[in-house]
């Protein structure tokens, strides 16, 4: 599997949606401490499954390699090295960017998600209750993107 992105960077793209917040080139464009506010409120609302992530740049798959114990991923079954496949019947392509974006965009808390996952080459589907994003994973998470934001600041100096 070809690896050219961070598994904090997946997880974060594919639960907030930071897009006012980036130029094209996915990199934050805000004030550090405007993005801090944004991504905190917004975390602290958004749902959470529980899952660590690996992407093939090539085939552009989704590869679970980790399921943090008591977790929504978890309690749905989900195991590391699950393929996923779509996310509440729009499968994950780039071609479906925009529509992802949208069905993920007001996920909450206690909400129903419906995830198509491919298991030894095998399709299934499983559903799972979103959780509130526990504060060591918002605080991990927020603390990736501020080290970044602090080399950004750092270079423009």
């Amino acid at each position: 599997m070809i690896r050219k992105a961070s598994l904090l960077t997946i997880a974060l793209a594919l639960l907030v949606a930071v897009p006012a917040f980036s130029g094209g080139d996915g990199k934050c464009t805000y004030k550090t401490q405007d993005c801090l506010n944004y991504m905190s409120s917004k975390m602290k609302s958004s749902g959470w499954v529980g899952v660590e992530l690996d992407v093939d740049m090539e085939t552009h798959s989704y590869t679970i390699i980790k399921v943090i114990p008591g977790s929504p991923a978890e309690t749905s079954g989900m195991e590391a090295g699950d393929v996923l496949f779509a996310i509440n019947g729009v499968k994950i392509a780039d071609d479906n960017e925009e529509a992802l974006k949208k069905a993920k965009k007001e996920w909450k808390p206690g909400q129903s998600v419906d995830y198509t996952i491919k298991r030894d080459g095998a399709e299934s589907r499983v559903t799972l209750t979103l959780a509130p994003m526990p504060a060591d994973v918002l605080a991990k998470w927020i603390g990736h993107h501020m080290l970044e934001h602090a080399s950004t600041d750092i270079a423009q100096k």
